[in-house]
């Protein structure tokens, strides 16, 4: 069974597991962590075949983590999925260390395809739903990884407002989930790199 590890925002990793699991059933999570700086010792005790570095983390950064994951394994197949507008800089840095880089938008097909392992075919999902503008900040704070409460607190409105904008999302995105929405959003170009502002 094809071995992963993954590093980076649990919101992302989420919902990058739920796509893998449609796209190969047989992937094994080897371990996962929120930092990336924590790869190469993941790398060193779990053994996967192929990691998934998650980050927003500018060209030298990325640089510098992958010297490190490339100390403790030369051989271990890297996918850098670029959370920033930087992708082209990263992709240029991280070539010489033998690690694919993908966008911060690449769908999930393209972040698999990356690790060059065959897929099963998914089913795409048509029609782009519409977002309030209200609908739009909401999934961009819950995508930088704030609770709802947090969420509440920024924008001025009660917990039960945010729970309720994420349910007509869910419903709009037919996503069961928060992470699967804000992958939705990504995906449907709803979302911008980390630290931008959100697509209108």
């Amino acid at each position: 069974m094809y071995s992963l590890a993954l590093c980076g925002p649990v919101i992302y990793r989420t919902a990058l597991l739920e796509h893998i699991r449609l796209l190969r059933g047989d992937i094994r999570i080897a371990v996962q962590s929120s930092h990336v700086a924590d790869a190469p010792s993941l790398i060193a005790h779990s053994t996967p075949d192929s990691i998934i570095l998650i980050s927003a983390a500018d060209e030298s950064t990325a640089l510098q983590d992958m010297q490190r994951i490339r100390r403790v394994d030369l051989d271990v197949r890297v996918v850098w999925w670029a959370l920033n507008s930087h992708v082209d800089d990263i992709r240029q840095e991280l070539s010489r260390l033998n690690a694919r880089v993908v966008a911060w938008d690449a769908s999930a097909e393209e972040i698999v395809g990356a690790l060059e392992i065959p897929i099963s075919p998914l089913l795409k999902s048509t029609g782009r739903p519409h977002l309030t503008q209200q609908e739009h900040v909401i999934l961009q704070l819950a995508a930088e990884g704030l609770s709802n409460r947090a969420i509440a607190f920024r924008l001025s409105v009660s917990e039960s407002t945010i729970k309720n904008h994420l349910r007509h999302i869910g419903a709009k995105f037919n996503t069961s989930s928060r992470a699967q929405a804000v992958w939705q959003a990504v995906q449907w170009g709803y979302l911008t790199p980390l630290g931008e502002r959100p697509l209108v």
